[in-house]
């Protein structure tokens, strides 16, 4: 007998209760490769979670980490690549952020990295974070970390120059004074910037950006080494803010950060997380990590004891099975019934162990809001109605998640702090093709091909501007993704029925990202993604109409909507200890996306995580991720 879990609250008798699953959790957005998890009601793990002999005083040992979404050759910034892998890798090759996200889900100041630090509300209304550095922090080289370092970081991220290499989007720190100044090349200094002394830098947040629900993560930047990215150049301060001297120029970080052979993006030989980089296969799509020496500990002071990480790129089809051979020691974050059932086979068999979470995020199908035909409101609400979500959820998990019904996760509280009212509130969009094609038509589809009214049959036309436009939508979806196939047996049919046309074209994962972003051959209407949510989740960019958060990547759907944006803006100004507030806003603001429907919300499930009984001291969950995880534990060999 399987050691499964019952979906036991039943979340708490959500109307449309029903089990999906999802991929890879991202900070942003990620294609859904389908990996999976489970709905419990304690989330833990089914075998406890031993701890064999005592934790290592010193790094031993290797571990070898499984990871469905492919690994990549770039290790800067998730600006030029947002995929989930690289960008849990990145927080532990880059560290020492001034402001750390704690296991207990809360903002605070590292007290390894920041010896004091004051807030002072100015009488402008603007607000300046002063943040003094610890002494005897360095690099990997062993040179010091000092405030310019913090300061150049801040310089450099939002700089003109930089948004010159390789449409790197300078957006980082737009809530501070002097921002548009400085991003767009106007002024040479950052007027809420200032390098104080050696160790001491502060930031300044515009009082139009007040209040911020996370304004103490702008104090939190983490430190760049300015050696290397830019060679011969310094930091100094002004009374109209810092600047960055000597010959910084797009041409010169093109070379030092972008260079293939020898740029830091993919060769960050120099850094100061707790993991240095070591090797990257390009064949087999495989990173290798080192302990890095000169660490001196996260937030709580805790250094990595596994000395070694391989972060090696798995299929669906065969990771069960490497873990089951011993080629991989841990795959994390996995869903999906098969992919679950087959992992707690081995549990079952005493060969491997477990550990379950409720995942922050969702699977959806994500609309192009900037595309015709999926600009429109009532189109994405028609094909809503044309898929039965919780058929799909039943094939697909096998009863290891939930259907939901907007932009959340089970792991939010909010989510669980609002089930009756998610009951009371949302449209369950259950399958109804009568509904899609009423939508449809107060839409205006109501034309055959040759302009004479609809037949009832085939695809629906439009005329735009004078011009008989068909109902066509183009769905870009991933090869080897069990997502997109079972989609791709459930909607053409019912989507015919209504009069659309669905035209699916598979493609890699990087070939597809393109296309969200913009930046490819062909913009498609719709994609089947799954989406984590941050550590400082913040919906008023994600829905920003501003072209800035469009063309960046934070507002993927491209949507302009003026409710929506409002909605979702309203969340930013709540202070953080205000969860009152926070929470009736976030009702409002979820009601309102459900309405607006820029993605088809699909499922969220709960994760598991199985590994090879050598792994100890293993404790992830949904906001405290494998990177995060790994710190605290330990391998026997």
């Amino acid at each position: 007998m399987k050691t499964k879990k019952i979906l036991s609250l039943l979340l708490a008798g959500l109307l449309a209760l029903s089990v999906a699953a999802c991929g890879q959790q991202t900070t942003v957005t990620n294609n859904d490769q389908g990996s999976s998890s489970e709905v419990t009601s304690d989330v833990t793990s089914d075998t406890e979670v031993g701890e064999t002999g005592d934790r290592p005083t010193e790094p031993t040992g290797q571990l070898v980490i499984g990871a469905l979404t492919p690994v990549d050759n770039d290790f800067y910034d998730p600006s030029f690549n947002n995929n989930a892998t690289n960008m849990s890798m990145y927080s532990l090759i880059h560290g020492y952020g001034a402001v750390a996200f704690t296991k207990e889900g809360q903002f605070e100041f590292d007290p390894t990295v920041v010896a004091e630090h004051t807030e002072t509300e100015n009488e402008d209304g603007t607000k300046t974070y002063t943040v003094t550095i610890n002494d005897g922090l360095t690099w990997s080289d062993g040179t010091p970390i000092t405030a310019k370092d913090y300061v150049f970081t801040a310089l450099l991220e939002n700089s003109n120059e930089i948004t010159g290499v390789d449409g790197y989007p300078a957006t980082g720190l737009s809530t501070l004074v002097g921002y548009n100044e400085y991003v767009s090349g106007e002024s040479d200094t950052f007027a809420g910037v200032h390098l104080v002394d050696d160790m001491t830098y502060s930031f300044t947040i515009s009082a139009a950006e007040l209040p911020n629900h996370y304004d103490i993560t702008y104090a939190g930047l983490a430190p760049r080494p300015m050696s290397v990215l830019a060679p011969g150049c310094d930091v100094e301060d002004t009374e109209n803010g810092a600047k960055i001297t000597g010959d910084f120029t797009t041409e010169l970080l093109t070379e030092t950060i972008n260079n293939a052979d020898t740029g830091y993006r993919y060769h960050p030989e120099i850094t100061c997380g707790p993991y240095l980089l070591e090797s990257y296969d390009t064949a087999s799509r495989q990173a290798t990590l080192k302990v890095n020496p000169e660490y001196a500990g996260d937030y709580r002071g805790v250094k990595p004891v596994i000395e070694t990480l391989v972060i090696k790129t798995v299929s669906n089809d065969t990771m069960v099975n490497e873990l089951e051979s011993g080629s991989v020691d841990l795959l994390f974050s996995c869903s999906g019934a098969d992919t679950i059932n087959a992992g707690l086979d081995l549990v079952d068999a005493g060969t491997i162990n477990d550990h379950t979470y409720y995942r922050n995020g969702y699977g959806k199908l994500q609309f192009d809001c900037s595309q015709f035909p999926t600009d429109s409101e009532k189109v994405r609400q028609a094909i809503a109605y044309c898929l039965d979500r919780n058929e799909f959820a039943r094939q697909y998990s096998g009863g290891y998640a939930a259907v939901v019904h907007a932009a959340y996760g089970l792991a939010q509280w909010e989510y669980q702090e609002s089930i009756d009212w998610i009951n009371e509130n949302l449209n369950t969009y259950d399958m109804n093709i009568d509904t899609a094609k009423q939508l449809l038509e107060e839409d205006g589809w109501t034309l055959n091909a040759d302009g004479t009214p609809y037949s009832g049959t085939g695809v629906r036309y439009k005329d735009v501007n004078g011009e008989l436009k068909p109902l066509v939508i183009e769905w870009a979806n991933s090869e080897g993704n069990p997502v997109s196939e079972l989609l791709a047996t459930m909607l053409p049919e019912t989507m015919a029925e209504a009069g659309m046309q669905l035209n699916p074209t598979t493609m890699d994962p990087s070939t597809l990202f393109t296309c969200i972003d913009h930046s490819g051959d062909k913009i498609y209407n719709m994609y089947n993604l799954a989406t984590g949510f941050s550590s400082a989740n913040s919906p008023w960019y994600y829905y920003s109409m501003d072209p800035a958060y469009m063309t960046s990547g934070y507002n993927s759907n491209w949507i302009s909507d003026q409710e929506l944006a409002d909605a979702s803006g309203a969340l930013k100004n709540i202070p953080f200890d205000d969860t009152d507030t926070w929470l009736t806003t976030w009702q409002n603001y979820v009601k309102v996306w459900n309405e607006k429907l820029p993605d088809i919300p699909l499922y969220s499930d709960e994760y598991y995580d199985f590994f090879a009984p050598k792994l100890q001291g293993w404790d992830a969950t949904s906001t405290w991720d494998w990177a995060m995880a790994v710190l605290d534990a330990w391998v026997t060999e």
